[in-house]
């Protein structure tokens, strides 16, 4: 656990309580669940590849891995939706370190759960479960800071309904349905000053 201290200022601008905020460390079921994609490759392409030595699928196999290379290689519509993928594993990983960074906790020091990603033409969407104490502005307080560690341009509070959050994260701002604001303008474009 990271211990972290929080301030509380009281009327006359001094501290009047130090507490030590802890991200809390996930189960060993909350492991497990959180990294699934990671341990199913682990353990299933070497599970694969014994099987299919075993049993005499070897040439398969490699006819099979050679084809997916090759169309990843030359294909750009295959390699678009692989690395959309890619994103939709990468990107909740990223919105709990943002979230401990960002001390995104509950008093007790646990992140918001993850419970759904899908990619989008202007990046990833994001289903989090907010616990008692986290709020739809702390995520807005924190948009700058999701975003650098989502590595990404913009991290949007979408819609909230309860406990349910839905953040957009934003790699191509351009595409169609990247969600705007009325506020939001091109860089280039000076903010302007009416007399």
């Amino acid at each position: 656990m990271r211990p972290w201290l929080w301030w509380e200022w009281g009327p006359e601008t001094r501290v009047t309580k130090v507490t030590t905020v802890f991200v809390a460390r996930p189960n060993p079921l909350v492991a497990l669940w959180r990294w699934r994609y990671e341990t199913v490759l682990l353990a299933g392409v070497p599970t694969g590849v014994v099987f299919a030595i075993r049993s005499g699928y070897l040439i398969w196999l490699l006819g099979t891995g050679a084809f997916l290379v090759a169309a990843m290689a030359t294909w750009p519509a295959v390699r678009s939706v692989v690395w959309a993928m890619f994103w939709v594993v990468v990107t909740p990983h990223r919105i709990r370190r943002g979230c401990a960074e960002a001390l995104i906790v509950n008093r007790r020091g646990k992140l918001p759960a993850v419970l759904w990603t899908r990619a989008e033409p202007f990046g990833e969407r994001v289903w989090l479960w907010c616990r008692a104490g986290m709020t739809p502005g702390d995520f807005e307080a924190s948009r700058r800071l999701l975003a650098l560690a989502c590595w990404a341009d913009d991290v949007r509070v979408a819609r909230t309904r309860n406990s349910l959050l839905v953040l957009d994260v934003i790699r191509r701002p351009g595409r169609h349905g990247a969600p705007g604001r009325e506020d939001d303008r091109p860089r280039s474009e000076p903010a302007r000053v009416e007399p």
